[in-house]
């Protein structure tokens, strides 16, 4: 009959006392680092059972981190996965997806419950969120477990790793700059997305600060396929045409495409194009679309990184509204320029 493994045994095993074993098994009492290290090794090697969550982060087999969003079908999402789980191979973490679509509990209620389920943080991406469910999340969130958003809002509540929107539109309208169009027009994202006005003002104010462009196009969006073919009927009926569009993101820039390739529309020589996230469709659609790269791994291990040092210093889960942005960069293809190869090996990822 196997014995079984007691305080004592882990006491005696660590020299250390029953009391100090205690304190640090059951988180009642204040204990030293090194004490707690030697308590919890000794409890492994004799196969006491632990409770995971419990165990420090550095005698961890491993992490266990949730990605929180509402899940859409679509590329956009595909690559957004991928880049997290790319991110956490090169660490201790084991990233699953939480989807919010089809639940019958609100997302605090999940976010509550994940602490429970033995999750040790969480990657919330609500990008519909605004500052009011972010402070009603914060009531129900478990006070230790550290939580990061990726989506971003005007005035963030909890601390947010985001793409630098703004600089993306920013590096479009520098680009039709560079190219001499002088017309310009936009496909505007959903008005209620911070990210999306990010994007809008990025290359609306470069176009307005420019004095070489004018802005004579706007289309309101929505990030759908759907909505950039309307934008192109729209366009095909404007009076006064842009050289030049700015897609508020992919999907959109494919749908426009799409229909104006089916409507004899030459790209660019009629109208040249770029959108936004550089999903893999843009490299494989005929002529290759221009877009802003957002790279999905260096967002995973930016959110990763920030929920390690939560996790390493215990006593400060205070949000304070912090943002850390992450660089974007332009990869442009056939549809702003005609490229040659020298001009193509100039212009891949503009920062």
């Amino acid at each position: 009959m196997i014995k079984k493994v007691t305080m004592k045994d882990i006491a005696k095993d660590s020299g250390l006392s029953i009391s100090t074993v205690s304190r640090a098994l059951t988180h009642s009492g204040k204990i030293s680092k090194e004490n707690l290290k030697k308590v919890y090794e000794s409890a492994q090697r004799l196969n006491y059972p632990l409770a995971t969550m419990h165990t420090p982060i550095e005698l961890r087999d491993g992490l266990n981190i949730a990605l929180v969003t509402h899940h859409f079908t679509g590329e956009f999402f595909a690559s957004l996965f991928r880049g997290f789980d790319i991110a956490s191979e090169s660490s201790n973490i084991t990233m699953s997806m939480i989807s919010v679509t089809h639940s019958y509990n609100s997302v605090n209620r999940i976010l509550a419950n994940l602490k429970r389920r033995q999750f040790d943080g969480a990657v919330l991406f609500m990008p519909d969120f605004k500052g009011p469910d972010y402070i009603s999340m914060l009531h129900e969130l478990p006070p230790d477990l550290p939580v990061v958003s990726i989506a971003p809002i005007a005035n963030p509540v909890i601390d947010t790793v985001t793409f630098d929107n703004y600089r993306g539109g920013h590096l479009v309208a520098r680009h039709f700059e560079e190219r001499g169009y002088k017309k310009i027009g936009i496909i505007q994202g959903p008005a209620s997305r911070s990210e999306a006005m990010l994007r809008k003002n990025g290359f609306i104010d470069y176009v307005q600060a420019s004095g070489m462009m004018e802005l004579v196009w706007d289309f309101g969006g929505d990030y759908s396929t759907i909505q950039g073919k309307e934008a192109y009927e729209n366009f095909k009926n404007s009076v006064i045409k842009p050289e030049a569009i700015f897609c508020s993101n992919d999907d959109t820039a494919i749908g426009f495409t799409h229909s104006a390739i089916r409507d004899g529309v030459h790209i660019p020589d009629d109208v040249a194009l770029a959108g936004f996230d550089d999903l893999r469709t843009c490299g494989m659609y005929t002529p290759s679309i221009t877009s802003v790269h957002t790279p999905y791994e260096l967002l995973g291990r930016k959110a990763l990184e920030m929920i390690m040092d939560r996790l390493n210093n215990k006593s400060d889960y205070t949000h304070s509204g912090y943002m850390s942005l992450v660089p974007v960069s332009l990869t442009v293809r056939e549809s702003s320029t005609q490229l040659t190869p020298a001009f193509e090996n100039h212009y891949k990822n503009v920062t």
